[in-house]
């Protein structure tokens, strides 16, 4: 179980927003990263750890989450950088909801999540059961759990990682 505060995004929540461009350091750090997350997204944090800071653990978002663009790992990494635990909505990008993947980051979709959370609820995620505990409000929101193979890469911490651990362990990759 992950406990913690969520933000609550807009529609469309762009890659190109969460992170401008200016900021995309290379090679990928997640502290560097996480430093400008949301800079393009809202005003406010617009400056360097502007979003860090809040202390967020969750991010609930509605429609093509981290969509537009090219595959932007800084994106991934700066979110996980920045404290994010998961991202929950009701559709996002293919290729950063790929890079999630590979990172370990969860982006899980739930219909409906968007409107049942305001910026600072407290929110519990359960992924073995599939289920979100809207701790403020009382609501609770079903999804699929995690695909055992998606579950075994995100306990590992990433892609490379559970293929370091399969090869030491001597196990086959599947």
């Amino acid at each position: 179980m992950i406990k913690g505060k969520c933000w609550v995004a807009d529609d469309y929540v762009m890659a190109y927003d969460i992170i401008i461009q200016e900021y995309w350091t290379s090679p990928i750090d997640a502290e560097e990263n996480s430093k400008w997350v949301m800079a393009g997204v809202k005003e406010e944090f617009n400056k360097e750890n502007g979003f860090k800071d809040q202390g967020f653990t969750f991010i609930v978002a509605a429609h093509n989450f981290a969509g537009g663009g090219k595959s932007i790992e800084h994106v991934i990494t700066g979110l996980m950088g920045a404290g994010i635990q998961a991202v929950f909505a009701t559709s996002f990008a293919r290729l950063q909801f790929r890079n999630a993947i590979n990172y370990g980051l969860p982006f899980v979709t739930c219909d409906g999540i968007a409107d049942g959370c305001s910026t600072g609820d407290e929110l519990e995620y359960y992924p073995d059961e599939g289920e979100i505990r809207n701790i403020t409000n009382g609501t609770v929101f079903k999804t699929v759990p995690a695909a055992p193979f998606i579950a075994e890469v995100g306990k590992a911490g990433g892609l490379m990682n559970y293929v370091r651990d399969k090869i030491a362990k001597g196990e086959p990759i599947e």
